[in-house]
């Protein structure tokens, strides 16, 4: 034989499963290596765009008079750039609007604004050609039509400087704003428009390198004044903070260096233990002349088949899988989220696999080139393990008998083996307990967010005006189902002693102590709710109460919210803040509504010496407030009937209007109407629906996301253990032959192989589980991400993990399992394959 290499392709043909194994194993890593790498370049990409769809620039500048923009235009550092002008507030004349809705706010664009920076989208119409045109938002729009205004206005225009001149707008089109703005956009030709210091010029510089440190150059070269888009700076690489610029590479980098890890792991076991078991005819190739290099070359040969196979095929399964998953199941994910082709990720996923596959197979070609011929001929080093302890695997005989002592000494005979192969099944099972419990925090914060949200709509007054004639309007749009009139107020309020639980006593001494006035304390920020009929109902339906309007409305019956948050050693509570139990008398001082202004607790204690109470009956004790999302921090809360809150406050207010939709359809078609109202009654509209339904949305794509990254990661474990677990057993042949030949049993030994393969997923347990703990409870629970929320760990992953894990080891072992069953025991004793 001239070439030794041949030999390569013959052995990798013979055992085309373990070959097969090694394969799929690589294809997962290089797969996940693109998979992350896409999504990352992806994420960032669509960032970007949105970050441009405010406007399409990296700096600008502002207080600038025409001199100033004619120099910026000129620069020659700059990409592009545009100009725009705040021209001030105009009110128009009708009688059919509100004053809020009357009066706009207009910015004046150049040719270069419109169409470069802002890329101002027309949804009907044309742009402005002079000063007198302008384009109106869409909700503007929907309010002239419905009060059927024409497109001619004529008004007053206040600038900046507070002067005032009339002036006359023609709309001559209608722009998609990205938010409901009251801002009109017109034509602006620097040329004819008058001096002043209004101007802002936007600009992209040619050079993506230093960004900041040139702009400033120019902005100080020219004496202006200069300001930056920080967030899509900081997207491409080039913020003022170099050690934020650097995050999200330094994550990335985390991760796929994760990835290597355990494709290193995976690989290097794969090559190990097949060059382990090919040791003799190494030897014996040895024996008949081929050199440590020739020796060497064969293994690197293997490494290189299998890259050349398994690469190409790993990059595009990554993008195919990514592009599918995105396409099918989080289609929209973070924004506009769209997958792209990136050259770059494409190379470093081919360069990091042939690494990691070369670096695998380093090591046991080199044991593979250093074994010794006539060692190798007897067969020594195929058995060659490390001295066991004659007394060890105590605990396995204990619970497996003399199967499982014997099956613990043999997989410690290869302590180096053992490590890696425990070392592979940890890193697994902690990633997935880790990452279970990530993905569950944000669930069950989720939870905790949104559980009492059931409502799909909200009006919160501004100014502390009243929503009264609001609700009367809203009553009167197609489309609603159900209204909810809420009064909700914050206040310093008293707490019978007796009645603060034994937790938030102690939370609230040891971190800001109450007050005590008397035989109460004063809790800060004591939540009043009041409640009407449709808010009660909702109530009893979401706790599976019967508390009855008319009783409670009548006869001073009050709720108490009682679940809340609080610190107490350093450490987040979320329990009852009080001892409050249904049938339980409660004495209020009466208010007024001097106090509900001030607050002033003084002022609290001249109304307690007053001695003027109500005494309110606990009609029911819940931990979430049903309609709004509220969990107070060293507080409660306390929902009554607007009655019973004129009662003792003397104020009969209106804060809060939620409202129910009959179809999410009615919900889209009513948005515009609904923040014309707002305006028209100086509130705010909160769109519920659309906020929950984006959260749920987002929730059900970081899962897919997250535990897609955790699949892939058992995958390539459960490669791994299957690969390493089989050849564990088959190589060590000639020791079951002797088992045999001694008179074990076939029970007996079945139950010695699946136990070597069980075993190693039980110690991996008892050593990984423990970790997994320790970094889930200071990673998570002490530095909760999503904040104090009363989170406590979730059991099922390492209940999950656990099991999974062992089934996994015992899978492993039946796989070789059949073959040492039907093994010829003469043959094997020899030491043949």
């Amino acid at each position: 034989m001239k070439n030794y290499s041949v030999l390569t392709s013959r052995y990798l043909k013979k055992h085309r499963g373990r070959t097969i194994l090694t394969l799929i194993g690589i294809i997962i890593a290089i797969a996940m290596f693109t998979a992350i790498g896409t999504i990352y370049y992806s994420a960032i990409a669509s960032e970007i765009k949105n970050a441009k769809a405010n406007g399409d620039y990296q700096v600008y500048f502002y207080d600038l008079g025409k001199e100033n923009v004619n120099t910026l235009y000129s620069n020659a550092e700059f990409k592009n750039g545009g100009a725009i002008r705040q021209e001030g507030t105009y009110k128009f004349e009708n009688d059919k609007l509100t004053e809020s809705l009357r009066t706009i706010d207009i910015k004046s664009y150049d040719a270069a604004a419109f169409k470069d920076i802002f890329n101002v989208k027309l949804i009907e119409g044309r742009l402005p050609k002079n000063s007198s045109e302008i384009l109106i938002d869409k909700k503007m729009n929907a309010v002239l039509k419905d009060k059927k205004i024409s497109n001619v206005l004529n008004g007053t225009l206040t600038g900046s400087g507070k002067s005032s001149s009339a002036k006359e707008y023609t709309i001559v089109g209608v722009y998609d704003s990205n938010y409901v703005t009251n801002t009109a956009l017109s034509y602006l030709d620097i040329k004819t428009s008058s001096d002043s210091k209004d101007y802002i010029f936007y600009a992209n510089m040619k050079s993506e390198k230093n960004i900041v440190d040139n702009a400033q150059k120019i902005a100080k070269a020219n004496n202006v004044k200069l300001d930056i888009n920080t967030r899509l700076l900081y997207l491409m690489g080039e913020g003022p903070d170099k050690a934020r610029n650097d995050g999200m590479e330094e994550i990335f980098a985390i991760i796929a260096g994760f990835v290597v890890v355990c494709t290193v792991v995976v690989i290097y076991n794969a090559f190990n233990i097949s060059v382990m078991e090919r040791i003799k005819h190494f030897g014996i190739l040895r024996s008949i002349g081929a050199t440590k290099t020739q020796i060497r070359r064969l293994v690197f040969k293997e490494a290189a088949i299998m890259s050349a196979i398994s690469i190409p095929i790993g990059i595009a399964s990554g993008f195919a899988g990514i592009f599918i998953t995105f396409k099918l199941f989080i289609n929209g994910f973070l924004g506009a989220f769209e997958i792209g082709f990136y050259p770059q990720v494409i190379i470093v996923a081919a360069l990091l696999g042939i690494f990691t596959v070369f670096i695998s197979a380093f090591f046991p070609a080199r044991t593979a080139s250093k074994v010794s011929p006539i060692d190798a001929i007897r067969g020594t080093v195929v058995v060659k393990g490390d001295k066991a302890k004659r007394r060890g695997g105590r605990w396995a005989r204990l619970l497996f008998s003399f199967e499982g002592q014997v099956a613990y000494k043999n997989i410690k005979r290869n302590r180096k083996r053992f490590y890696i192969t425990c070392i592979s099944l940890m890193i697994s099972i902690v990633m997935f307990v880790f990452f279970s419990n990530f993905i569950d925090i944000f669930v069950q914060s989720s939870k905790i967010a949104t559980q009492a949200v059931k409502v799909e709509g909200t009006f919160i007054n501004n100014d502390n005006v009243n929503l009264e004639n609001l609700t009367k309007q809203v009553k009167e749009l197609k489309g609603i189902k159900e209204t909810y009139e809420i009064t909700n107020k914050y206040i310093p309020y008293t707490l019978d002693k007796n009645m603060l639980s034994e937790k938030f006593a102690d939370s609230l001494i040891n971190n800001e102590k109450p007050e005590e006035y008397g035989q109460n304390y004063f809790i800060n920020s004591v939540n009043m709710i009041c409640y009407d009929e449709n808010c009660l109902k909702l109530l009893n339906k979401e706790n599976k109460t019967n508390i009855d309007y008319e009783s409670f409305k009548n006869n001073n019956e009050v709720i108490i919210v009682n679940k809340a948050r609080g610190r107490m050693n350093n450490t987040t509570i979320f329990d009852s803040f009080t001892k409050y139990k249904v049938g339980d008398e409660i004495k209020l001082p009466v208010l007024n509504s001097n106090y509900l202004k001030t607050k002033d607790t003084e002022e609290l204690k001249r109304l307690i010496d007053n001695g003027k109470t109500l005494t309110f009956k606990v009609a029911g004790v819940v931990e979430y407030e049903t309609v709004l999302q509220n969990i107070p921090y060293n507080s409660f809360g306390i929902i009554m009937s607007h009655d019973s809150y004129k009662r003792l406050t003397g104020t009969n207010e209106l804060t809060i209007l939620a409202l129910n939709f009959d179809s999410p359809e009615h919900a889209d078609n009513n948005y515009e109407k609904l923040n014309m109202l707002a305006d028209e009654n100086n509130a705010q509209y909160i769109d519920v629906y659309k906020q929950k339904k984006e959260f749920d949305d987002l929730m059900n794509q970081m899962m897919i996301l997250v535990y897609g990254f955790i699949s892939l990661i058992i995958l390539i474990s459960t490669v791994n253990i299957i690969n390493t677990v089989t050849i564990n057993l088959l190589v060590k042949k000639r020791e079951y032959a002797t088992f045999k030949a001694i008179g074990m049993t076939k029970g007996q030994f079945q139950k010695l192989v699946l136990l070597e393969g069980g075993l190693f997923g039980i110690i991996a347990c008892i050593i990984g589980l423990p970790i997994a703990f320790l970094l889930t409870y200071f990673g998570i629970i002490v530095n909760n991400p999503v904040g104090d929320i009363g989170y406590q760990a979730a059991w099922w992953p390492y209940i999950y993990g656990g099991l999974g894990m062992i089934a996994i080891t015992l899978l492993a072992a039946l796989f070789p399992l059949s073959k040492l069953n039907d093994m010829n025991i003469v043959e094997s004793l020899r030491v043949e394959e």
